[in-house]
């Protein structure tokens, strides 16, 4: 098919964590809207409503089962369905000059029967098929990402499709989506033999001649043993993310030169209150991505209805994405929650709202609402039936929820202060160690090897425990990729915070060392490590520290300054040396917690679990803070309760994002770097930004 091409929008960077469309940096307001589920007599209806909204820019999936009906046999000009008029679609976002973020899959998820690829191919080559440890088709039916049979077919559907994209303007081009999620939620890895024998070259390749050995000795049925397995973790993420650099290849050798989107998955289902604990999974498995081509990496944000239990959530998800996204790259979400695929839980209009502030106030410059038009499925095509309105703003008839009119007073609000907004950066009191190894754990359970004790730890001391407890001190924190081949600089970086398991591997306990002898300010939680992640004895980190002899226990209670613990977990700790403060002990009267100054840095473990389900447990993080005098930005004073606050800074002026999760309205006191900055009033379940001369 031949189509008259126009200029595609070509000047698209991304620079100093900002989006810039022709030269002007912009915050980046999106609309994910499907036109497959909708007649094309409503395309205009719905693509008006978005733009009366403030939005310049809409996303949307092309679904490849819709498209090419049979093997080579495609249609975009809806001489089969209406709705397949791709080339229509386009032309009509042309005329009410909307921006296009372009997502041909392959996968495409959006509830669709086989996440979007044609029922065909899978007769065409089932040899291409992903396998099961047991050699059985796996469960989701997915292909082996990178098998050359699967890859030729990818290649053509990007030949023809991308021809029609070109006809936009285009800004971002999605590749793929949730990557690695089918094998996550599954739990089944890919054993196809093309995928194995892509794992043996990968051991040879970085001289892992011993783990080779077994591997050649391997067959189907057979379980991996622990060290093989933490490469097979390993060798998955390069997979993936060499994977995604053959469909950007794909993007490219069509003359496209816009950015592309690695879209991360990961966050919890249908509670009232969602959770991101697993979130960290995801970005584990295709933060290799983010180190080629010109790639933005997106998370997709589920939080569910925002609320004093989870809004914390929000904010460790993206430290974490800070840790691992480009330095050039902003915050974004490809998926940012304006609804759900079910009924369940019902979303509050104000968290529409809240979610966004949050993460717009802690650096977002960029956000496509998910779904922000509901529809109707294809016959025949969706996983829940035909009806497919989520929530939306805009529900599938094309009526306007409360949701709708939220959105369009924060967008208008947002676009009062866009140039000051998106020339300003996110100010961190601290930072986040993040070890991906923690979350490369998808496969355990398949292999027989237990890792509970792991994911109870990370979950229950990240999200509920010192991290949150951070953010209910209004200590905003950025993030650190602690398994990168870079030092961390105390200049850039004074204090980190790290949750610590029983193994970690020795490269970060290296670099931790490094980093406390040049300055750093380090906080170590729940426990100190004995091993390596293979599960080698790696005791550099505790030598380092001068202990010579740790006990691990169970639930136990123990008190930390002042303030008694029940303990999910207790470390006791004995000293070759005790030129140590302790701060801590069990109800026993073994050290748990201490301080120490090393070189010219200093670390504070914290031996202890500590969960803030009651949250008087919070002293124990506000003393250690003190202890090791990390410097606070914001003071936020009120006698109504907490409200959460973040602080964007540009050369001129002070951006302040105010949160009120509660049904009551509160008042406070704002002090920025030791100034009174005013006292304020929050309305309940709302948001507040004010703009301050420095």
């Amino acid at each position: 098919m031949l189509i008259a091409e126009v200029d595609i929008l070509k000047n698209v960077e991304i620079r100093d964590q900002k989006i810039i469309l022709d030269n002007t940096p912009k915050f980046l307001f999106s609309a994910e809207i499907h036109y497959f589920r909708l007649q094309p007599n409503t395309w205009e209806d719905r693509l008006k409503k978005i733009k009366d909204a403030g939005i310049d820019t809409i996303s949307f999936y092309v679904p490849w089962f819709f498209h090419e009906l049979q093997d080579g046999v495609f249609d975009f000009d809806g001489k089969t369905d209406l709705r397949r008029d791709l080339i229509g679609f386009i032309e009509l976002t042309k005329k009410y000059g909307f921006n296009i973020i372009f997502k041909p899959g392959p996968y495409v998820m959006s509830e669709l029967k086989n996440e979007g690829l044609p029922s065909w191919i899978y007769e065409k080559i089932p040899h291409a098929i992903a396998k099961t440890l047991d050699g059985e088709n796996h469960p989701s039916k997915m292909f082996s990402y990178l098998h050359g049979d699967f890859l030729r077919y990818v290649k053509r559907w990007y030949e023809n499709v991308l021809e029609i994209a070109k006809n936009g303007n285009l800004i971002f081009i999605q590749i793929d989506n949730e990557v690695g999620m089918l094998q996550w939620v599954t739990g089944h890895g890919d054993y196809n033999e093309d995928t194995i024998n892509k794992f043996k070259f990968y051991l040879k390749d970085i001289g892992d001649n011993e783990l080779l050995k077994e591997l050649e000795l391997w067959s189907y049925g057979k379980r991996f043993s622990k060290g093989l397995l933490v490469r097979y973790h390993e060798f998955s993420r390069f997979y993936y993310a060499e994977y995604l650099k053959k469909l950007e290849e794909f993007v490219r050798v069509q003359g496209i030169n816009v950015p592309v989107i690695v879209n991360i998955h990961g966050f919890d289902m249908v509670e009232y209150a969602k959770r991101g604990k697993n979130y960290p999974i995801g970005v584990s498995q295709l933060m290799k991505s983010a180190s080629f081509g010109n790639v933005i990496l997106s998370g997709d944000y589920y939080i569910g209805n925002v609320v004093h239990e989870n809004f914390s959530d929000l904010a460790i998800a993206n430290a974490i994405m800070y840790a691992i996204q480009g330095k050039d790259q902003p915050l974004f979400s490809a998926e940012f929650q304006s609804g759900f695929q079910m009924d369940k839980p019902k979303l509050l209009p104000s968290t529409l709202d809240l979610t966004s502030r949050l993460c717009i106030g802690n650096g977002m410059n960029g956000i496509n609402y998910y779904l922000f038009v509901g529809g109707y499925n294809p016959e025949g095509a969706g996983l829940m039936g035909e009806y497919h309105d989520w929530q939306a703003p805009i529900s599938a008839d094309g009526n306007l929820r409360k949701g709708y009119y939220v959105l369009k007073d924060l967008i208008r609000e947002v676009n009062l202060i866009e140039k000051e907004l998106v020339e300003s950066k996110p100010v961190f009191d601290t930072f986040f160690g993040f070890i991906p190894t923690y979350y490369a754990t998808e496969f355990f359970r398949e292999h027989g090897i237990d890792v509970g004790d792991l994911v109870f730890k990370r979950d229950i001391s990240i999200f509920d425990g010192v991290m949150r407890g951070l953010k209910l001190l209004n200590m905003n924190f950025g993030g650190v990729n602690l398994e990168d081949e870079k030092d961390i600089d105390p200049v850039l970086y004074p204090s980190l915070w790290v949750f610590s398991n029983k193994f970690m591997p020795s490269k970060v306990q290296e670099k931790l060392i490094r980093y406390i002898k040049n300055g750093g300010k380090l906080v170590v939680f729940p426990e100190l490590p004995l091993k390596d992640e293979f599960g080698n004895v790696s005791t550099t980190l505790l030598e380092f520290l001068g202990i010579s002899k740790v006990e691990k226990y169970g639930w136990r209670f123990a008190k930390v300054f002042d303030t008694e613990i029940n303990s999910y977990h207790v470390d006791s700790y004995e000293f070759s040396s005790q030129a140590v403060e302790i701060f801590g002990k069990d109800l026993e009267g073994d050290i748990c917690a201490f301080k120490k100054n090393i070189e010219n840095g200093s670390v504070f473990v914290l031996g202890c679990g500590l969960e803030v389900e009651r949250e008087y447990k919070i002293r124990v993080i506000e003393r250690i803070i003190d202890t090791l005098n990390i410097r606070k930005t914001l003071n936020i004073i009120s006698d109504d309760g907490f409200v959460d606050a973040y602080l964007r800074e540009s050369e001129h002026k002070y951006i302040l994002f105010l949160n009120n999760y509660d049904d009551y309205g509160k008042k406070v006191d704002v002090y920025i770097n030791g100034n009174f900055y005013g006292k304020y009033s929050i309305d309940s379940r709302s948001g507040k930004i004010l703009v301050f001369d420095k």
